[in-house]
Parts: structure tokens; C-alpha cells; sequence
């Protein structure tokens, strides 16, 4: 009897560990999807609701992610796809966040960005694929998630004919890792990848002008103490037109606009046709476009 309490309790503690070892798609209550990643591997199991439903003409999809020491849910990246999917039609954009806290919540920020880069950005491009295929892609990542969006943008690139929109919020780049291997997607025409930075307490290595992205820098634009998560919080409120309400710079204006060309949300196939053209028009640049409270 023993024996087989004791392959029993085997079979429970590895039936366990492999429910652990999940990448889940989620279905949250306003009808947006989570992606997560609940165990650090490179081969998850991948479970999808069976409440998400997407309609037929669904061809498009947005998805955010965070960074080092970070998650997803209730925190920025969850309002962010939230104030997007009140500004799209549900009949053609799937909004969500992508959430590998497992993989983040580590001492070492330089190997969150390599887990990011290695693990958690396949397992984002496998969840995606999953979903079917999609005409239009944004990703937007901050921080280390940087290099999850950007190795899932190109993973999804060498397999659909996927259009592909990153927008990277700080990214941060160790000393040890190559800049120009964010953004370096195939066919310029047709993807656009725009990176919006401050110049904080992190220094260098998340204000790099990305030699293949259109770099805008926002430091001046920032009502009170310039920090690193300040970039999640502009993208936020260009989208809303406020800070969050859990911000302190909540009432705040929001500088989002220079030389006649408007930032942040404005340049996303979300918030028009026209817009996303005019994106599609804005061509790298080594020096980033410096928007002030003052610009005209």
C-alpha cells in the first residue's frame, strides 16, 4: 500500500510541477488577454482560456510588458493596455499584457535583460503565434523588456507577414549587450520602431539614441523628478490625456508634441490610419528629436 501512495504522490508532485511550468493566455473581465509566463523555461507548457473569444476580423493585437524587478498586472503596463482598448474597436484589436515576473524579479538586471532577450521574448512570440495571425503587431516594452518584445517582433517576423510596431519605453542596454541589435527588423517600409527615453538616475544605459528606432528623448517634458519608469508613465497619459490617477503628476500637463508632430500614442496605428502612415515616414535618427515643454 505504501508503494503506492508513494508513485501516487509521485505522479501528484509532477502532474504539479508541470502545471507550474505554464505559459497561460488569459481572459480578463474587460475583455483584454494576459500572457504569463508562470515558471522560468525555455519549452512551457502553453494553456489558452477557453473564454477568449476573437472575432472573426480581429487582426490586429497590442501587447505591453515590463521590466527588471516588475510585473504586469495592476501596475502600469495592465492601465496602459486598458486606456488603449477604450480607444480601439474590439471587432479588429486584441489588447493585453505580457507578464514574466518570474524571469524579472532577479538580483542582476544585466541577466534580466539576457532572460528577457532568451526566454521570456520566445515564449511572447509562442503565446502570439498562438493566438493565429495578425495583420498589425504593437509591442511595448520598458526597461528590460525591451529585448523580449524585440526578439518576439522577430521571431514573428521570419514566420507571418506580420506588420510590426515597437515602441521601447527606457530601454535598457548592459554594457555587454549590442544596442544595434534592438529594432532590427527587416523592411523599414512597412515596421516602425520608436524609443522614447529619459535621462535619470540610470545613466547611459537607458539613454541610448537606438540606431534602428526613432529616438525621441522626454526628459524635459517631466512635471516633477525624472525617473526611470517616467517614459511608462508619458505613454500612459498620451493615451488618456492625464497621468494616472496613482501618479503623483496627476494634473499635470502632458508635453507630447514638437515641431508640429505629436508623440507617444499619437504615432501608433491605434489611434488612426493617417497617423501610422506618418510614422512609417519618420526614418531612424542618431540624434534624438528633444521635446520641451517649450516646443512649438
Amino acid at each position: 500500500m505504501e508503494k503506492y501512495f508513494l508513485i501516487l504522490f509521485i505522479i501528484l508532485f509532477c502532474c504539479g510541477d508541470c502545471l507550474a511550468n505554464t505559459l497561460k493566455i488569459g481572459h480578463c473581465k474587460n475583455g483584454n488577454i494576459s500572457i504569463i509566463d508562470k515558471k522560468k523555461s525555455s519549452e512551457p507548457n502553453l494553456v489558452i482560456d477557453s473564454a477568449i473569444k476573437i472575432p472573426p476580423d480581429c487582426n490586429k493585437l497590442v501587447l505591453v510588458t515590463h521590466g527588471w524587478v516588475d510585473r504586469s498586472k495592476g501596475r502600469l503596463s495592465e492601465y496602459i493596455a486598458d486606456a488603449i482598448k477604450q480607444k480601439t474597436d474590439s471587432n479588429e484589436w486584441l489588447c493585453g499584457y505580457f507578464e514574466w515576473s518570474d524571469g524579472a524579479m532577479i538580483i542582476s538586471c544585466v541577466d534580466c535583460a539576457r532572460y528577457a532577450r532568451d526566454t521570456a521574448g520566445p515564449q511572447l512570440a509562442k503565446a502570439i503565434l498562438a493566438l493565429g495571425t495578425f495583420e498589425h503587431i504593437h509591442l511595448i516594452g520598458h526597461s528590460s523588456g525591451c529585448w523580449a518584445i524585440d526578439t518576439a517582433a522577430k521571431i514573428i517576423q521570419a514566420k507571418t507577414n506580420s506588420q510590426i510596431h515597437l515602441t521601447f519605453l527606457d530601454a535598457y542596454v548592459p554594457n555587454d549587450l549590442d544596442q544595434s541589435h534592438l529594432g532590427n527588423l527587416n523592411d523599414s517600409k512597412t515596421n516602425w520602431v520608436e524609443h522614447y527615453y529619459t535621462k535619470d538616475i540610470t545613466m547611459n544605459v537607458t539613454q541610448i539614441d537606438l540606431s534602428n528606432a526613432f529616438n525621441v528623448d522626454i526628459t524635459q517634458t517631466d512635471p516633477g523628478l525624472t525617473e526611470h519608469k517616467f517614459p511608462l508613465r508619458w505613454y500612459y497619459a498620451t493615451i488618456t490625456g492625464q497621468y494616472h490617477k496613482t501618479d503623483y503628476r496627476s494634473g499635470s500637463k502632458i508635453i507630447y508634441e514638437c515641431n508640429g508632430v505629436d508623440y507617444g500614442f499619437a504615432r501608433s496605428l491605434e489611434s488612426g490610419e493617417q497617423n501610422w502612415q506618418k510614422s512609417l515616414g519618420l526614418n531612424e535618427n542618431t540624434n534624438a528629436i528633444k521635446i520641451r515643454i517649450t516646443s512649438k
